[in-house]
């Protein structure tokens, strides 16, 4: 099977409500990041998004965070660049009771933020799948 570059084969994705609670509902309900959110999870779910899948980097990333196994897209759908899509989602590939492989929603939040204090992503990512913020 050949699959168009930042393509997912047929998946299961699960957003669960705690992670979902945490990472998104943190947003006021009237705010671009959540609405934003909200948009792509609709689109995610309803089986319209194709492409814009990208492996993580597993290691050595400038920022510390180790994600190996996971897989990131950029919010809004079909952008590209910080300037266009500012936020992204990140998931973690998992092997299901029954065989099947499946995705897990781990963090939503900005690719990069400009408040050096605020978390990015792949950090809030790091930190559900180690149990701390990267050194």
């Amino acid at each position: 099977m050949t699959l168009a570059k930042g393509a997912l084969p047929a998946i299961a994705i699960t957003f669960g409500t705690e992670e979902w609670r945490q990472e998104v509902e943190r947003y006021e309900a009237n705010s671009p990041a959540r609405i934003k959110a909200e948009g792509a999870r609709r689109d995610i779910e309803g089986g319209r998004v194709k492409r814009g899948w990208m492996k993580c980097r597993s290691e050595g990333s400038a920022d510390g965070t180790s994600l190996a196994g996971c897989v990131k897209i950029y919010v809004p759908l079909g952008k590209e660049g910080a300037s266009e899509a500012p936020y992204g989602f990140v998931f973690e590939l998992e092997m299901r009771s029954d065989g099947a492989l499946g995705l897990d929603f781990l963090a939503f939040g900005e690719r990069h933020p400009r408040n050096e204090r605020s978390r990015s992503v792949y950090e809030r990512a790091h930190r559900r799948l180690h149990g701390r913020y990267p050194d």
